[in-house]
């Protein structure tokens, strides 16, 4: 592979599927698939050695020594929760991999992801046992790891559903970050058993929603983030103690995946619908064992005209927000999936949408392309450069 080259990812249901793409044309070449039959939720490049990278499955950890050519098998002993929702490797310490779970629980690895240790004061959290999830049994999943360099010693996860916690001792305590403390911002009773009904949220005055999908941090203002809900995308500029609601005109407003432009702080893209999850064509996110509750799924997707996914800029830190129109789908009843942003050019990115679909911008979002390559029940992009 030339060394200008890229390699895009795309992290489906049942493969990985590694392709070649010059960064600026509509063709797409494909390269291998590998992981077949495996749900792919993550892939990261090791940021101490170029040709190594890290694959997280629904249920394994696999390592590529190869840039991605060909993959092997980590035992990955200690994760005793084994429905893997996300991975992130340490910026700044080698061989440091953190894993969130479902049930919510996090991970550490500080051998390469051979074996892992659980963080257990994470689940000492004052509301752990009151965090929740739609689906029957009720059982709340870290979906988000955030790691900095600048704070090395800083986790932050966000969980689906139980808000945002930060550790700033490699794990050895934990705070939640969500917001001034609420009574009424879980169900008094969390029934594993699914006898008792979930109960829905509700937006509070200070406080993130507790439908934490992504959690990203500001580029130059360490105590400024943002979290996509179930409800909308908030944002935080003293580091959790109060969270305001970000305003961009959508119904349910739903968000899911976010980037920051690397050259711009204050511009971020975000993807969002109109209608929940019961609403989206086509794939639903699988879930593991006795958590695949995939069959207790309604299907709205007749009534509703399905997600009406959009894609969304703001330049200001998330205070005001652009539609994104030329060239992408008008209200895609799939529901975007991921973003990836060009590691060399930062007016660059991709977006993923879960029918397969990936769209291109060279503009900062001002037009899009849609990329000859589709790969179905999609469900993240990763766009890196080939070593």
């Amino acid at each position: 592979m030339e060394k200008e080259s890229l390699q895009l990812f795309l992290l489906a249901a049942d493969r990985l599927l590694r392709c070649r793409w010059d960064g600026k044309s509509e063709n797409v070449e494909i390269l291998n698939s590998a992981l077949d039959g495996e749900t792919v939720r993550e892939v990261v490049r090791d940021p101490f050695n170029e040709k190594k990278l890290y694959a997280a499955t629904l249920t394994e950890i696999h390592v590529s020594e190869d840039d991605g050519a060909t993959w092997q098998w980590l035992p990955s002993g200690g994760i005793d929760r084994r429905d893997i929702w996300t991975m992130a490797v340490h910026p700044s310490r080698a061989n440091e991999i953190y894993v969130g779970t479902l049930p919510a629980a996090v991970y550490v690895s500080e051998n390469g992801g051979r074996s892992f240790r659980e963080l257990a004061p994470f689940r000492s959290l004052p509301d752990y046992d009151k965090w929740t999830f739609p689906p029957g049994a009720h059982v709340a999943h870290a979906r988000a790891i955030v790691l900095d360099a600048r704070v090395p010693d800083e986790i932050i996860v966000g969980v689906e559903e139980g808000g945002v916690a930060r550790s700033s001792d490699r794990g050895a305590t934990w705070e939640d970050i969500s917001g001034p403390p609420s009574a009424t911002a879980f169900p008094k009773v969390n029934d594993p058993a699914g006898i008792v009904p979930y109960e829905m949220g509700k937006h509070e005055e200070g406080r993130v929603y507790r439908d934490v999908h992504w959690v990203m941090r500001h580029p130059t203002r360490l105590e400024v983030l943002f979290a996509s809900t179930g409800i909308g995308t908030y944002r935080t500029d003293d580091g959790g103690k109060t969270w305001s609601k970000c305003e961009y005109g959508m119904g349910r407003a739903y968000a899911i995946p976010m980037i920051n432009h690397p050259a711009v702080p204050d511009r971020i893209f975000l993807g969002a619908a109109e209608n929940g999850p019961a609403t989206w064509a086509g794939h639903r996110t699988v879930r593991a064992g006795p958590y695949n509750t995939v069959k207790f799924s309604r299907n709205a997707l007749a009534e509703t005209g399905g997600a009406k996914s959009q894609i969304l800029r703001s330049d200001d830190a998330g205070r005001s927000w652009t539609f994104l129109k030329s060239g992408l789908p008008a209200g895609h009843e799939h529901m975007t999936c991921g973003f990836a942003g060009h590691p060399d050019d930062p007016d660059t990115l991709c977006v993923g949408y879960t029918d397969g679909t990936v769209y291109a911008s060279n503009d900062a979002g001002a037009s899009w392309e849609r990329l000859v390559v589709c790969q179905p029940k999609l469900y993240g992009v990763r766009l890196m450069r080939a070593a």
